[in-house]
Order: C-alpha cells, then sequence, then structure tokens
C-alpha cells in the first residue's frame, strides 16, 4: 500500500492533487464538515487557503458536482485552470462564450464530468438556469466573496441578493459562503440572507503576523519619492500598486516607465485580452511591478509579494485590509504602504454625495470616518484592524508598523527632501496640513455637511499647493538624487 492510500480521504486528496503533507488552520474541519452535508461561514483571510477548504470536499464527491458562485469572469477562469492542471475536472459558464462552448459545458454537467463548475451570481436569477442546476447530481454549493451579500459591506452587489433562492429550490443541499473581510454585522447579514442553517462558523485571526503596515499622509512630491525608494529596494518578489482612478494609473505606470522601473497597467476600462495579458506577465514574473485600479487583485493566487503600495486613502477598512493582505501570502515579510493625500477624503466624500439611496449613503459615511479614524490614530496597526473585524488581540503592540516602531528612514528622508525644496520645516508642514478626523461632521444625517467641510478644506489646501508648487519649480530637480521626475 502507498504512503498516499493509507492516510485519510482528505490527506490523501491533499497529497495527490495539491501537493501538500499537511492542511494550514482550519482547512481540513472546514472541508470536513462541508463534505458532511453542513452548511458553513468562514471567514478567511487573503492567501489563508479558502478555495482549497471547497475544492477539496469537490474533489472527493465522485459523480456529484459542486456549483461554485463567483463575481468574475477572470475569476473563474483561473480558478478553473488551476483545477485542470491539478488533476481535478472543473469547468466555467457564463456569457462570454460562444453558444457552442456553453452547450459543451452543459452536456458535460449532465454526464457528471466535472467536480466543480463556476457560475455568476446573475445566472441564478435566469429560471432556466434554476431548472437546468434542478437536472444535474449536485453535491453543494459555495459563495464565494460572500461580503457581496451584505449592504453593510465595503463591496455590495445587489445580484447577490438573489442568491437567496439558493436555499428555498435546493433545500437539501448545503451552502458553504466564504470570505476574506467581513465584520460581525457583515458575517450576520451572510448568515441570514443565505439562510444557513446552524452553519459550521469557522473565523480565523485578522492578525497577518509577518506584514508590516505603514501609514504615512504625505504631499504628491512625498508620495512619488517613497514609491520610487520603495521598487527600487524590492530585491526579490513583486509589488502591487494601488491608485484611485484610472488616470493615476496610466500616470503612475509612465512616471515609473521614466524612472527606468518596469511595469504593468491594469484598470477595467482596459481591452479584456490586454488585461489578462498584464496580469500573467506580472504573474510570470516577467514584469515585477503592476499598478492597477481596485478591480485588480480578486482571486489572485500569488505568493511572492513583497510590497503592497495604496497611492490614495481606501474607502473602508475592509477594502484596505483585502488588498494590502495580497502581500506575503507566502508568510515571509512583506510591506503594505499606505500613502495618503488630503484631497483623498475630497475625492471619497464626492463620490459619496452621488449616492442615491439615503442608508447606502449613511453606511458609506461611517466607513468613510472607520478609515479616517484608523489613519489618524495612533493605535497599533494590526490592533486597529483586529478590533475592527471584532476581534480581541491579548497584545497592544505588533512591533513592527509605523505606530509601532516608527517610519523607516527611507520614507523620513522624503520628507526632508521635500520640504528642503519648499523651504518649510517638515515636522511644522505636517502640523498645518493635519485635519483631525474629530473636525468632520460624525453625523451621518449631514452627508451634504460632510462633503462641503471636505471640499472647503481641499480648496484651502488646494491655494497653498499652489503657492508650494510655485516654489518647487523654481528648485533645481538636480539638487537631490532622491528627487524623481514629476507627474504632469
Amino acid at each position: 500500500m502507498s504512503a498516499v492510500a493509507s492516510l485519510s480521504p482528505f490527506l490523501s486528496a491533499l497529497s495527490l492533487h495539491w501537493g501538500y503533507s499537511s492542511f494550514r488552520p482550519g482547512q481540513e474541519e472546514i472541508a470536513a464538515s462541508i463534505a458532511a452535508g453542513r452548511d458553513a461561514c468562514v471567514v478567511m483571510p487573503t492567501g489563508g487557503g479558502k478555495s482549497l477548504c471547497y475544492q477539496l470536499p469537490a474533489a472527493l464527491a465522485e459523480s456529484r458536482t459542486a456549483i461554485v458562485i463567483s463575481p468574475l469572469i477572470a475569476l473563474m477562469q483561473d480558478q478553473v485552470a488551476q483545477l485542470d492542471e491539478m488533476g481535478i475536472p472543473a469547468a466555467v459558464l457564463n456569457s462570454s462564450q460562444s453558444p457552442s462552448q456553453r452547450e459543451a459545458v452543459r452536456r458535460g454537467a449532465l454526464s457528471g464530468k466535472f467536480r466543480l463548475l463556476y457560475l455568476s451570481p446573475e445566472s441564478i436569477a435566469q429560471e432556466g438556469t434554476l431548472r437546468w442546476l434542478k437536472s444535474l447530481a449536485l453535491s453543494f454549493f459555495v459563495i464565494d466573496e460572500a461580503h457581496c451579500i451584505s449592504d453593510w459591506g465595503h463591496d455590495f452587489r445587489p445580484e447577490y441578493r438573489l442568491l437567496s433562492r439558493l436555499r428555498r429550490e435546493f433545500p437539501e443541499l448545503p451552502i458553504a459562503a466564504f470570505t476574506a473581510s467581513a465584520t460581525q454585522h457583515v458575517r450576520h447579514d451572510i448568515v441570514s440572507q443565505l439562510g444557513l442553517r446552524d452553519p459550521f462558523k469557522y473565523i480565523a485571526s485578522f492578525y497577518r503576523p509577518n506584514l508590516c503596515y505603514l501609514v504615512r499622509e504625505c504631499t504628491r512630491t512625498e508620495q512619488e519619492a517613497i514609491l520610487l525608494d520603495s521598487l527600487r529596494s524590492l530585491e526579490d518578489g513583486s509589488a502591487i500598486v494601488y491608485a484611485s482612478t484610472i488616470k493615476r494609473v496610466e500616470q503612475i505606470q509612465e512616471f515609473l516607465k521614466e524612472n527606468k522601473i518596469d511595469a504593468v497597467a491594469y484598470h477595467g476600462k482596459m481591452d479584456s485580452g490586454d488585461r489578462r495579458k498584464n496580469q500573467q506577465l506580472w504573474s510570470a514574473d516577467e514584469v515585477r511591478v503592476v499598478v492597477g485600479t481596485v478591480a485588480f487583485g480578486l482571486g489572485i493566487n500569488k505568493p511572492g509579494v513583497r510590497k503592497v503600495i495604496h497611492l490614495a486613502l481606501p474607502k473602508s477598512i475592509e477594502q484596505y485590509y483585502q488588498e494590502a493582505g495580497r502581500a506575503g501570502r507566502d508568510g515571509n515579510a512583506a510591506d503594505c504602504l499606505l500613502l495618503w493625500q488630503k484631497r483623498d477624503q475630497a475625492t471619497i466624500g464626492f463620490f459619496i454625495s452621488q449616492i442615491g439611496d439615503a442608508q447606502e449613503k449613511e453606511r458609506a459615511w461611517q466607513r468613510f470616518h472607520e478609515i479616517r479614524d484608523f489613519v489618524d490614530r495612533e493605535v497599533c496597526r494590526q490592533f486597529e484592524i483586529c478590533s475592527h473585524f471584532g476581534e480581541r488581540p491579548k497584545w497592544t503592540s505588533c512591533g513592527k508598523c509605523d505606530v509601532c516602531a516608527g517610519l523607516p528612514d527611507a520614507i523620513n528622508r522624503a520628507s526632508f527632501v521635500e520640504a528642503a525644496q519648499t523651504n518649510i520645516p517638515p515636522l511644522a508642514k505636517n502640523k498645518s496640513a493635519r485635519l483631525s478626523s474629530s473636525s468632520i461632521p460624525r453625523s451621518t444625517n449631514s452627508a451634504r455637511d460632510n462633503l462641503r467641510l471636505l471640499m472647503s478644506y481641499e480648496e484651502s489646501l488646494g491655494l497653498a499647493r499652489k503657492k508650494l508648487n510655485a516654489t518647487d519649480r523654481k528648485s533645481s530637480q538636480s539638487s537631490s538624487n532622491f528627487e524623481p521626475t514629476r507627474l504632469r
């Protein structure tokens, strides 16, 4: 008898398909509960191995198919490609396929060919899809990115609400919900909306000890200098740079190119073929840096990301945690830099003002205040994140973040470089530019007042910047080796 055959069914499948000899914390218990027919609600940080928890029991369910609901076509295709490489038959069915391709998948599913079949949440709204699913031999349903079902979440998608139909239409089948970031309120919503019955709950710790969170409010010049220094110091692995707009993504890519750093861009308005090509170049380490909007990263399974750099204030702590968490998935040390500017809060405020639904606008303002408090408070970043998600750490200091250990010399150096060009002492300048979150209206019933204050502050700050930039243009860029090419 071979060594693999003597193992438990779960360990045997783990060794055969994934090549691992042991599970990560929680994986075996989650997989066993799903295989036993129990509902599940799983919150596991990026890199924790969520997909294995449902792919493994699906692989063991002979002649039956697990239906995986996933929000992005690219994410589905990547998962199916990985499963095929591991010898687990899987397929995706979506509107991007030709009629003949969809028909081939349907025939294969009817014959029991696939262990996993990936669908979009929109497809569940179609009566024809539900009738067809009832003709298949199914094992269980998986809801990936389950936080999207909650309007308290940072990425609410109305189409996810349609998934409540699954419990009514398939009462005998277990439903397993997975997400990387969900507060206590969102977790309650997931269980309620999906009608989960006595689910097996697994909430992993949100503490990522290998990540170093560094937060810095800075000017544009400082931001560019810190970005260059951080990427130039990248000895191995790769980096993700997040920008808030498509225009800024393209500017940063060109800026890095001018400074002899090769980078690819990724955003929603690019041709799908170009997006996929750029993602593959980055994934294969042919290009080490990708600059993208929030559209980049969902489902990315790359272990060696050493730096994730945000060039704008995220809309929520949940969004930041999910995106920053793409660093260090291999367990090795990685940096998460959040380099934000005062103008970011005006941008977020503008988009919140465009929200028509009063309750959603109120929740958006709440998320804004939470992320502002996060960057303003002199509290350990890891502790703040854990506390936000309802975890109560017994420790109060990670010993690594900017609050616990201070900012690295390279980041502080950028402040002095820019200060020398504008003839303003860096500490004095930071103090004068700082806007306490307590000065922003907390009442969510006055969203217009919130926006007016933000825009008023941004206008006054803009006048000050014009004066600084006028002085900056007079100074010679050759005065410091650390000064980057300025964006226009």
